[in-house]
């Protein structure tokens, strides 16, 4: 194991302890009778999360990290230096990444990874990258599954990482598997572990404990997930400020309390309302109807740098991603997901896009649009 990783594992693990307690007032678990050498999964709900996890864990561990990280400059050279973090390529197929992995866990080290690879939106854990349980079954070492509580409403992705609110965060590990047990295993038991150990529906908790999430800003940053609005359905109308959300066409409002409930429109939790959008937008998929980012800038990145292609409206249909004169056909997209809040990622045949748009305006209709497209071309085939 790296001598370097465990010292700043050492040195750094109180300044984390501050951080998770003075911010949230974590609680956690920690983890004991571990294998020799382990895999951990965690669900994935806040930009601390390797700092709520790793608390649990007295060794190191090598993180999975974004590969947008690799821009941050000095900050990014800081955190290679002491965390020497596992790099993964969202939206494509993560060959190097995955060997990656399996070098360090055969070498005896543990490997963190957030399974979901994006982080919650409405507060229902994401869907886990389908090649996970085939690389813990490749790894051929101890699998630890861990859940964060209530990381959902202390830190919702669709606001600011600043944007925290205090209330009722803890993390646990929930299963531990040796080698032994998953040889045992096939890859398909292994998948349904990983899925029932990791769920969290932060709002089916809520609901039955209703626990208050302090903040000053509760509502703001929504609109970068809600594109609808819930009374009149005006298309990217909608702004925040402090608990309320306002749309500029009707101008009706609505609030969210610090319970995470909403107030004002026929939908009371974030997930209803988010659901309710889908299925609005699955229409609109069916009918063809174009959706717009009114400022959009598409980047190609190349060797960590962004290139910066086209900056002007954007739009999508059933056929096409257009940005300026650039188009981009939805039949050549082989993957697509997000970092942040406005930056859309996607892989086609023969590039590697970033299109991000300003603060607190939307692109996550555009990966919903494309999910939806791409399930009814499937359809018709």
């Amino acid at each position: 194991m790296s001598k370097k990783l465990n010292f700043f594992t050492a040195i750094l693990r109180p300044a984390g302890y501050l951080v998770a307690k003075l911010k949230f007032g974590y609680k956690y678990e920690k983890a004991k009778d571990l294998p020799e050498n382990y895999i951990v999964l965690s669900n994935h709900v806040t930009d601390y999360d390797p700092i709520l996890v790793g608390l649990s864990f007295k060794k190191q561990m090598y993180y999975v990290a974004s590969e947008h990280i690799t821009r941050w400059g000095w900050l990014y050279k800081v955190l290679n230096f002491v965390f020497e973090p596992i790099i993964r390529y969202k939206a494509t197929v993560a060959a190097s990444t995955v060997m990656d992995i399996l070098r360090k866990v055969r070498k005896g080290n543990n490997v963190c990874i957030f399974a979901e690879g994006v982080r919650t939106w409405d507060g229902v854990t994401a869907p886990v990258v389908p090649a996970t349980a085939q690389l813990v079954k490749s790894a051929r070492c101890g699998l630890v599954t861990y859940r964060i509580e209530g990381g959902y409403f202390a830190s919702p992705n669709w606001t600011s990482s600043a944007n925290t609110r205090r209330g009722r965060l803890y993390g646990a590990p929930v299963g531990i598997y040796t080698k032994e047990d998953l040889a045992k295993m096939s890859v398909e038991e292994i998948d349904e572990i990983i899925k029932r150990d990791l769920h969290e529906d932060a709002y089916a908790r809520q609901k039955a404990e209703m626990l208050p999430y302090r903040g000053k800003k509760l509502a703001e940053g929504m609109e970068s997930l809600v594109f609808l609005c819930p009374k009149c359905r005006a298309h990217n109308t909608l702004t925040s400020k402090k608990d309320t959300v306002t749309c500029s066409a009707c101008g009706h409002s609505f609030t969210y309390d610090k319970y995470g409930m909403l107030h004002g429109i026929d939908h009371e939790t974030v997930y209803d309302l988010n659901q309710w959008q889908r299925d609005e937008l699955a229409k609109d998929v069916e009918n063809n109807v174009q959706y717009t980012a009114p400022e959009a800038y598409l980047f190609t990145i190349e060797g960590h740098e962004l290139q910066e292609v086209s900056r002007n409206e954007a739009h999508i249909t059933n056929q096409a991603i257009t940005v300026g004169d650039t188009v981009i056909p939805l039949s050549t997209i082989s993957d697509m997901g997000m970092h942040g809040r406005r930056t859309l990622i996607f892989s086609t045949t023969d590039n590697y896009y970033e299109l991000k748009v300003p603060k607190e305006k939307n692109i996550i209709q555009f990966m919903y649009y494309r999910e939806f497209a791409k399930a009814r071309a499937e359809e018709k085939v």
